[in-house]
């Protein structure tokens, strides 16, 4: 079983943490990958450098060994669209091989804009990180995805794609758009992790930058 979470992690923080070790739990698994992306299709282009990406992802993820970083589509030449991660993916991994790629809701929201959405699922198990107070309006092409979608976890283990799950985590208000904000204003955000806030102080990353951008 593999187990993904793609991102720009501009810059990670502990609400990324937190659903990756809460999914680790969930699934009973060792490992669960950060997956972070060089020039992000569907977002906004990064703040700050790649390698300061990477550097603050490796910080974070420190104290927590079940996280483990996957870095292929920062060292690819082309632009990251995840259908080519997925194929990438499941050619390493063959076809028998449990492929889980984790999302938050606002992502899921966007789903039928990605290139090739409609072939996720052939590829890989999807799980929804889900917010309490977070209303999705389906469209049809939502509709389609939703009739995939099963309440037990266990499911996931058993076949190597095709299923939807929504996971509902605890509320922790956080993005990483706030964050930046607050960076911007020369804050130090409570849900950065300490030594993450201590690399973007040491660097002078984000403070310069235009709270509108």
């Amino acid at each position: 079983m593999y187990v993904f979470m793609g991102g720009t992690f501009d810059p990670i923080h502990c609400g990324h943490l937190q659903g990756a070790r809460q999914v680790s739990q969930l699934l009973s698994s060792d490992s669960i990958y950060l997956l972070p992306a060089k020039v992000p299709v569907h977002k906004t282009a990064p703040q700050v450098s790649t390698a300061a990406r990477i550097a603050m992802l490796e910080i974070a993820i420190v104290p927590f060994p079940e996280i483990h970083l996957d870095l292929r589509e920062v060292h690819s030449a082309t632009e990251s669209y995840t259908i080519d991660t997925l194929k990438q993916l499941r050619a390493d991994l063959g076809e028998q091989h449990p492929l889980i790629m984790v999302i938050g809701m606002d992502s899921f929201t966007t789903l039928p804009d990605w290139r090739g959405y409609k072939q996720f699922l052939s590829l890989c198990h999807i799980i929804v990180l889900q917010r309490p107070s977070y209303q999705l309006v389906q469209s049809p092409e939502h509709h389609s995805l939703m009739q995939q979608r099963i309440d037990n976890s266990d499911e996931l283990k058993t076949s190597s794609a095709g299923k939807l799950l929504f996971f509902q985590q605890p509320p922790l208000n956080i993005s990483a758009s706030e964050i930046r904000l607050q960076l911007q204003k020369s804050l130090t955000p409570e849900l950065l992790p300490s030594a993450v806030a201590d690399y973007i102080k040491q660097h002078q990353l984000y403070s310069s930058m235009l709270a509108a951008t």
